[in-house]
């Protein structure tokens, strides 16, 4: 039986960033991975992921926020390439829709230089957008968008640079505490081999559940189309430096989301949440007319620049909680585990902090970074 100092479960973007933190602390570690390298059947594909200054989630984000921008850019310095494009960002819908109440909220409470714009000021700054009089803007212009398989590629070869053992196309069985009469630490079986460590982390995105089976998360996972479209006006009029990415919360359809123009792959317009519950084993990942459709009948109403010819497409998985907030904590019966997950569609830009948290709870149990409101336990006080 091979042994390590930590194992990793599921290496996207979290996990990915948990092997890299616990490589460079100088331990020997395994990462261990289902899918093939580079694989988007997971959380973590779909070509681009939003990075967001004025975060109208909550507030509690914050500072979690800013240690990630931060990470970003040691992880740009180490790989000698960035990961963040500076796009700006624009947050808007109606006075009441907490897309641009929370972000006019979270800018001003930070100080950021931004700009509030009312439904004239958006349709004459990005033409593309037909918004009704009643949508407000919050304009951002430090956000931007990461490229999640560049990043996490990234984060995989530094892992692997630092010692870390990754290991892909083996799938995890199970995992239990080691044996009674032991010093601690688990064993962890897949279809390959056992393998014992002091830690585990368990960063399994949509199948998190399966590994903590005893916790009984309240975790829902979620089947996302996610569409690129090719425009039908100039491309150049909606690239990187034209158009920023946006999040436009409707009251007809709830909340849409979008990025520049890319050519490789078009215009990215889709739903942020179906609304359709699915098994991550058997999600379906055909795209089907319904999914087209409801995303043609907002860029209908709001961006008909954007209702052109399907170009691309991807099924995504989310895995939500009750309340949209992540979960990040430690086993509560065996010392050393840790995991994270449930990002509920927005935890792609914390990786780098949420892998050093990740590292922090695996080995010591603790961490200063504040996550408090991410612990499982507020599952139990609300009656879940």
């Amino acid at each position: 039986m091979e042994t390590f100092d930590a194992i990793v479960i599921g290496l996207g973007a979290h996990g990915s960033a948990a092997a890299l933190a616990l490589a460079r602390r100088g331990l020997s570690v395994l990462g261990i991975e289902a899918g093939e390298r580079g694989h988007e059947l997971g959380s973590s594909g779909g070509h681009s992921r939003m990075i967001r200054r004025a975060y109208f989630e909550d507030p509690g984000y914050l500072p979690l926020l800013s240690a990630a921008w931060a990470g970003w850019d040691t992880l740009a310095i180490a790989a000698g390439e960035p990961f963040v494009e500076v796009t700006g960002g624009l947050y808007a819908g109606p006075a009441d829709s907490a897309v641009f109440r929370g972000s006019v909220v979270s800018a001003r409470v930070q100080g950021l230089a931004h700009e509030v714009l009312d439904a004239a000021g958006i349709r004459r700054r990005w033409p593309i957008f037909t918004v009704g009089d009643e949508v407000g803007g919050l304009y951002d212009p430090g956000a931007g968008m990461i490229r999640p398989d560049r990043a996490i590629a990234a984060q995989v070869r530094l892992a692997e640079e630092a010692g870390a053992d990754l290991r892909f196309s083996e799938r995890v069985i199970d995992w239990q505490p080691a044996p009674r009469g032991g010093t601690g630490g688990v064993v962890v079986a897949t279809d390959r081999a056992v393998y014992a460590a002091w830690s585990l982390v368990i960063a399994a995105g949509a199948w998190t559940g399966h590994f903590v089976p005893d916790l009984r998360l309240p975790l829902e996972v979620e089947r996302l189309p996610v569409l690129w479209f090719e425009p039908t006006i100039d491309p150049t009029t909606v690239s990187a430096g034209r158009l920023p990415v946006w999040l436009i919360d409707t009251v007809e359809d709830g909340t849409f989301y979008g990025f520049p123009y890319d050519p490789a792959v078009g215009l990215k317009v889709s739903r942020h949440h179906s609304g359709e519950p699915c098994e991550p084993d058997s999600v379906d990942r055909s795209i089907h007319p319904a999914d087209v459709e409801r995303v043609r009948a907002f860029s209908r109403r709001t961006m008909p620049g954007a209702d052109g010819p399907l170009r691309h497409s991807t099924v995504c998985l989310y895995t939500n909680t009750p309340d949209l907030d992540f979960v990040i904590d430690v086993h509560p019966a065996v010392a050393g585990v840790a995991y994270a997950s449930a990002c509920s569609g927005h935890g792609f830009k914390f990786a780098p902090i949420v892998g050093e948290i990740l590292a922090d709870l695996a080995t010591t149990g603790s961490t200063t970074h504040p996550i408090d409101q991410f612990r499982a336990s507020r599952f139990a006080s609300a009656g879940a």
